[in-house]
């Protein structure tokens, strides 16, 4: 989870995600629209009964923040939660994803995240295997899985013995709030999916300045520079109305034109053919 605001709890129920899964929160920076729905995940989670261990991610004030929710409202959880304090160039292993975390240019200090994630081999091949007497089952899940075997009569199979070639990784970029920035660029380089704030349309880039935001066509700009493949917007300001079709999204478009708007619930699957919709909420634009 990348920022956890106001209603996210809500938001979790409406998109049928457990409150059990595998998970870590990722918070980019303490502004109240990032961070405010962090201690009802928790106490949600407590009430809820989860029992595997949550890990969060943010900048130091974020220990601070949790601290002083202990404090007041007695946030604790029920199961294991550790909170850590990172910089830029953090990097560490959420499951199968590589995380790195990396400063932008925002009010405050403020991060951005890229996640990558490398298959541990290409497609299983069934006739591979058959052939080299793996019979199906356990085993074949196990070398799939990137682990070798070793047969009854001794003959130990590899990975690379019943699969194709890896495919290439896939790596997907968050910015949270920032202006245009070289640490962006760089993150996003050949991302396959940018995730980036885009608040204002270009009449008002005065304001993105002043603010510490970006524009559609800044973001945009930012894809086309770091040969991302898919850009989706979010972030946007509640002075333009969505339903009647966004100027943030049209002029991203026109420098971008594999744009999204991000809307509550949209599903997208990402991997190394690309980035496809699979499913959105239309009631309300993010």
């Amino acid at each position: 989870m990348m920022d956890c605001g106001e209603a996210t709890q809500i938001q979790l129920g409406r998109a049928g995600a457990g409150m059990n899964k595998r998970m870590a929160i990722l918070i980019t920076h303490l502004h109240a629209d990032h961070v405010l729905g962090l201690p009802g995940i928790l106490l949600r989670f407590s009430l809820l009964g989860r029992t595997r261990p949550l890990d969060i991610y943010g900048p130091p004030a974020l220990l601070e923040f949790v601290k002083a929710g202990q404090a007041t409202i007695h946030l604790g959880t029920t199961f294991e939660s550790t909170v850590y304090a990172i910089e830029g160039g953090y990097t560490t292993k959420l499951g199968e994803l590589e995380m790195r975390a990396f400063e932008v240019v925002h009010r405050g200090f403020a991060l951005g995240y890229e996640l990558t994630q490398q298959r541990p081999t290409g497609q299983f091949i069934p006739e591979k295997a058959e052939n080299l007497g793996v019979q199906r089952g356990p085993l074949w899940k196990t070398l799939s899985s990137g682990i070798a075997v070793t047969l009854e009569d001794g003959r130990v199979i590899k990975p690379e013995d019943v699969t194709g070639p890896k495919p290439a990784p896939v790596k997907i970029v968050y910015s949270g709030d920032t202006r245009p920035c070289d640490m962006l660029r760089k993150a996003a380089a050949s991302a396959d999916l940018l995730i980036c704030e885009a608040m204002y349309a270009s009449e008002h880039k005065d304001l993105a300045e002043e603010r510490g935001h970006m524009t559609g066509i800044e973001a945009a700009q930012i894809a086309v520079e770091a040969h991302a493949k898919c850009l989706v917007i979010t972030h946007l300001s509640p002075r333009y109305d969505m339903h009647r079709g966004s100027p943030v999204l049209d002029e991203a478009q026109a420098v971008f034109p594999n744009t999204l708007l991000a809307r509550d619930l949209m599903r997208l699957r990402v991997d190394s053919k690309g980035v496809r919709t699979v499913s959105s909420d239309d009631a309300r634009p993010e």
